[in-house]
């Protein structure tokens, strides 16, 4: 979720509380709390370490009392004994701890994925029911923070839309879901799976993703969906990634199980050209380059895919990049069976939003993770 909706979750959370301190650092500490699990990404210089780290460890439920201790330091003017009304130190530390909770809320509404389990597990959390970017669940807090500040039972009705609104989105994804299963089992097609994902402007636009068996191999297709689940778009058509070519790399490299791990339905293509390694090749044969990414991030929506095209350093967010050296290699195909047995040489993560860019260089194979890496995946 956005920045915005984070901290104006926080202040609407604050003016809320009928009985609350009175000093004007109370809303913006509220705001700051909302906000602070994404000080992640401040400690995130490789791309590697921005998978591993952004919505890890500081969005993690066993996590969420000790930061919530740390900003009740910081929040000291709400419990020192000079500002009327204070609160007493436990109750701040509970209000700061269900601040960093609604952070971890909405984020988990959205697609990126959050690690909410780490350390005891790395599995992400995305539950399909918001697009990253929601008008519809913004600007009623924004309305309410304008006009009723001093309003506290409003207040309280835009924070509990917060959790109606996007409970709402996780309802109509699901009756989505199920609609398209059964309309692709009416056609006759062998479908794998079927994720349902937000576009701008849910719960009016959907997009949705599923995995076709075909003589050509498997086929992610991508397709928009309208208030009432029916197609609204021409599909388009993706090679996607062979669960083998995945299983090959990943065990070969740490960035790519990171990135797999983080990918939805990933699908395949060339390397564009002016991404190529500008090196000398490696091997003494030519040896394959493949783009891996998915189909997440994006709308169906002409006129929001001009927005997005427009922000800078436009690109697909999220890819990883391989170079390998096959037993047997062939041209790319619908299944993305590029050869057999692939041995990795070089590989390149690049997130164009956040400019992170590892450049192409060699692999850095698994292995057991030493403490406390392993408390936060970095491995």
């Amino acid at each position: 979720m956005d920045p915005v909706t984070h901290a104006a979750s926080g202040a609407v959370a604050m003016l809320a509380l009928p009985h609350r301190p009175a000093t004007r650092w109370a809303v913006p500490l509220a705001a700051l709390a909302a906000a602070a699990p994404d000080v992640d990404v401040l400690l995130a210089h490789t791309p590697l370490q921005f998978l591993l780290l952004h919505r890890g460890l500081t969005h993690s439920l066993f996590f969420a009392p000790v930061l919530g201790l740390a900003l009740t330091l910081l929040a000291r003017p709400l419990w020192k004994t000079a500002t009327p009304g204070h609160w007493r130190p436990a109750p701040v530390w509970l209000f700061m701890t269900c601040m960093v909770l609604l952070h971890i809320w909405l984020d988990c509404i959205t697609t990126y994925g959050t690690m909410i389990f780490v350390p005891f597990s790395h599995l992400r959390v995305r539950l399909n029911a918001v697009f990253i970017i929601d008008l519809l669940l913004t600007l009623p807090l924004l309305l309410a923070l304008w006009r009723w500040r001093d309003r506290w039972w409003r207040m309280l009705l835009a924070l509990v839309w917060l959790f109606v609104y996007p409970l709402a989105g996780l309802s109509l994804n699901s009756w989505h879901t199920a609609q398209v299963e059964d309309l692709l089992a009416a056609q006759g097609k062998t479908v794998r799976q079927v994720t349902v994902l937000p576009d701008a402007f849910a719960p009016f636009f959907w997009r949705v993703l599923y995995e076709e068996e075909s003589p050509q191999g498997m086929l992610v297709h991508l397709r928009g969906l309208d208030a009432l689940g029916r197609f609204r778009t021409a599909e388009s058509v993706s090679p996607a990634a062979s669960p083998r070519l995945l299983d090959a790399l990943a065990r070969q490299s740490v960035a790519a199980r990171a990135f797999f791990d983080f990918a939805i339905l990933p699908v395949v293509r060339p390397v564009p050209p002016a991404e190529l390694p500008t090196s000398p090749e490696a091997v003494g044969t030519a040896p394959v380059r493949l783009m891996i990414y998915d189909l997440r991030f994006g709308s169906s929506l002409g006129w929001v895919r001009e927005i997005m095209n427009h922000r800078p350093n436009a690109d697909i967010p999220f890819k990883y990049l391989a170079e390998v050296d096959c037993v047997r290699r062939a041209a790319l195909s619908a299944d993305a069976e590029m050869c057999a047995a692939p041995h990795l040489l070089r590989e390149r993560l690049r997130f164009s939003d956040s400019r992170q860019d590892s450049l192409w260089r060699a692999p850095r194979r698994p292995g057991p993770a030493p403490w406390p890496l392993w408390l936060v995946g970095l491995y």
